[in-house]
C-alpha cells in the first residue's frame, strides 16, 4: 500500500471510528435498557459541566497570555451563590450575580485595583 493509500485509509478508518462512538448511544437509545448506576450518574452530567465551565471564570481572568485572580468576579460569585441557596431562583440568582459584579468591578476601577 502506498504512502497515500495509507493516509487515506487512515483517515477514513478514524471518521468511521468517530462517528460509531458518537451515534452508537443514539442509535441504542430505547432498544438497550441502561443500567440504573448509569442513568444515576448521567443525571449528575449537567451540573458537572457547568460548574466546570463557571468555577474557572469566576476565578480567574486571562490577561496579556497569564491568569490573574478576578477579586470582583470571585465577590460576585459568592454574593450569587448565597441568593441561589436561599431563593433557588434563577432570575434573581443572575441579576444578583450580574449586579454585584458590575459594582463590585466600579469601585475596584476607581479604587485602581
Amino acid at each position: 500500500m502506498s504512502e497515500r493509500e495509507t493516509f487515506w485509509f487512515v483517515i477514513l478508518a478514524l471518521a468511521g471510528g468517530t462517528f460509531l462512538l458518537r451515534s452508537l448511544p443514539f442509535w441504542l437509545h430505547g432498544r438497550a435498557p441502561a443500567p440504573r448506576w448509569l442513568e444515576r450518574l448521567l443525571r449528575h452530567v449537567p451540573a458537572a459541566a457547568l460548574t466546570a465551565l463557571v468555577v474557572p471564570a469566576s476565578l480567574y481572568t486571562k490577561s496579556n497570555g497569564a491568569y490573574e485572580v478576578a477579586p470582583a468576579r470571585i465577590v460576585a460569585a459568592v454574593a450569587a451563590l448565597l441568593v441561589a441557596a436561599k431563593t433557588r431562583n434563577v432570575i434573581w440568582t443572575l441579576v444578583t450575580g450580574m449586579a454585584v459584579l458590575w459594582v463590585t468591578q466600579g469601585v475596584l476601577g476607581t479604587l485602581g485595583l
